[in-house]
């Protein structure tokens, strides 16, 4: 019987670290994904900074 438990602690243990390393390697994709986002827009302004007054 407590080899069951056993089993049943080390999966929930397992189960438990799959999901927060999970939500660890979400939480760091979104913020390299917003400031690469933000990376991008900054430089597609300076690309076109130089046309804003020419009307275009």
């Amino acid at each position: 019987m407590k080899s069951k438990e056993k089993k049943s602690e080390r999966s929930h243990l397992i189960c438990g670290t799959v999901t927060l390393l999970l939500a660890i390697f979400t939480a760091i994709a979104s913020v390299v994904f917003i400031i690469f986002k933000c990376w991008s827009n900054k430089a597609y302004a300076e690309k076109w900074k130089d046309y804003d007054e020419c009307g275009i």
